[in-house]
């Protein structure tokens, strides 16, 4: 027994013989074992920090790999063959679903203005398409993820909801940009660009992705980047915890950080962040999927997000100094603000049930799904066909 408690002693293991008295003075081997909890603790938070910030940069170079190996695909856009305004929306919208970005087809629409190919208002719904085709990826993403996790429709619901959220609130300011547009009210707004301004996505993924295209063709670039975002979902799975969040102390915080307004301003602040609605909607997908983003929330942070994404464009129009093409931009989020503000504000509750709604049935089975990403092609090119 004596041999036993020694034993014990040595190790620091606290037993009936010898734990302190309450109030009482700790041997230095048990105050030796007390820290090791502590730092535990510590080494764990700064793994999970490494791997989320593996797992994001990852997330967000899978993204771009995939923009760059389907981009040359809109070298086959002929301005010849956009005629309208219409037309302009149409092949837009069309673009941005076939390449998964609405920011390359943007900036083609810039130049078309710049080069003399396309008037401003021509150019404004090119814009305005290239953003109603953009959360196709979010869509496509989702629908893999759902398929890797053999779990409910979570992710391809988020995708339908980023794409309605984005078509009702774009559409109504596709007409009221228009319209400023016409009456040239903005004209004589100007801004120069700062000196020195550039992305944090071009600082830590450029690189990256411009040595994988000296090494590969464009196609080998988008199958990579499908293997990258695989390797990211895989780290934000391992890390991120499954969360009831209607339980505990994420209820009581629904009532203050959940606010409509409060997730509105999030979502243009990571979008600012990042100059990519791509990267700040797709995130979602892991997010809600894992439960720690809660799907009344979607709906505000995509508004905010579909906001501040035209900064990468705006940036782009400074870049072409072309006062136009600032106009334009600088319209199209204007526009899409006056439509954003009264719904978050003051219509929002009966906003949500009509974009959850729509997203809920959309989602239900896969015969509607089919017909939803049908009509997303069917629509743009019928509106290049009737220009």
């Amino acid at each position: 027994m004596g041999a036993s408690l020694i034993r014990a002693d040595q190790f620091g293991i606290l037993t009936p013989s010898n734990s302190p008295p309450s109030g009482g003075i700790q041997s230095p081997t048990t105050m030796n074992t007390l820290p090791q909890p502590n730092r535990s603790a510590t080494l764990r938070m700064a793994r999970l920090g490494i791997l989320f910030i593996l797992s994001f940069f990852l997330f967000v170079l899978g993204l771009q790999l995939i923009k760059c190996g389907a981009r040359p695909l809109t070298s086959w856009f002929k301005p010849e063959g956009v005629a309208t305004v219409r037309g302009a929306l149409g092949a837009g919208w069309l673009l941005a679903c076939v390449v998964l970005s609405g920011s390359p087809v943007a900036g083609i629409s810039l130049s078309l203005l710049d080069k003399g190919d396309l008037n401003p208002q021509e150019s404004f719904g090119m814009i305005t398409g290239s953003r109603l085709g953009a959360s196709f990826v979010v869509l496509v993403i989702g629908f893999g993820y759902d398929l890797r996790a053999r779990k409910d429709r979570g992710g391809v619901y988020v995708g339908a909801l980023a794409l309605i959220t984005t078509a009702v609130t774009y559409i109504p300011a596709f007409f009221l940009g228009y319209w400023v547009l016409e009456k040239g009210w903005i004209d004589g707004v100007r801004l120069s660009l700062p000196d020195g301004f550039i992305s944090i996505l071009d600082v830590c993924v450029k690189p990256v992705v411009d040595c994988t295209g000296l090494a590969l063709q464009p196609w080998g670039q988008s199958v990579l980047g499908v293997f990258v975002l695989v390797a990211a979902f895989k780290l934000f799975d391992g890390f991120l915890p499954v969360i009831d969040p209607t339980g505990g102390k994420l209820s009581r915080m629904a009532t203050t950080i959940y606010r409509p307004w409060i997730t509105f301003l999030f979502g243009m602040l990571v979008t600012s962040f990042t100059l990519s609605v791509s990267v700040s909607l797709t995130v979602l997908v892991p997010l809600t999927a894992r439960g720690l983003v809660r799907r009344e929330n979607l709906i505000p942070y995509i508004m905010g997000a579909n906001i501040t994404t035209f900064i990468d464009t705006l940036i782009a129009s400074l870049l072409l100094d072309n006062p136009r093409g600032f106009t334009v931009v600088l319209c199209e989020m204007a526009s899409v603000t006056a439509v954003s503000l009264p719904i978050v504000f003051l219509t929002y509750r009966p906003y949500e049930r009509l974009v959850d709604g729509l997203a809920k049935a959309i989602t239900r089975d896969n015969f509607r799904l089919t017909l939803f990403v049908v009509g997303l092609f069917a629509v743009p090119l019928i509106l290049i066909w009737i220009q």
